[in-house]
């Protein structure tokens, strides 16, 4: 009996290790919607610009983390992602 534990031990072992795993595929959005990282530009007039997918852009004035508009489909997450980036500038 003993002489049987073993080796079927050793193929149980293979197989488990032979078996395909599925894994989830690699999404390329962020999980959450407040992870997104906007799109951000200087415009001439120093006014700073961040953009985000949903269409939401938040315009901040040029020297303080001050927000001067919102356009687009904006939620509050949008105005927090653009003041905390503008804070560290």
């Amino acid at each position: 009996m003993k002489a049987l534990i073993a080796p079927l031990t050793a193929i149980m072992l293979v197989a488990a290790c032979q078996a395909p795993t599925e894994t989830a595929p690699a999404s390329t959005e962020p999980e959450r919607p407040m992870d997104e990282i906007p799109v951000q530009m200087t415009l001439a007039n120093g006014d700073r610009h961040y953009s985000f997918k949903s269409g939401c852009v938040v315009m901040l004035e040029p020297r303080r983390a001050v927000v001067k508009s919102e356009t687009g489909a904006c939620a509050l997450h949008h105005r927090d992602i653009a003041l905390l980036y503008a804070s560290a500038e």
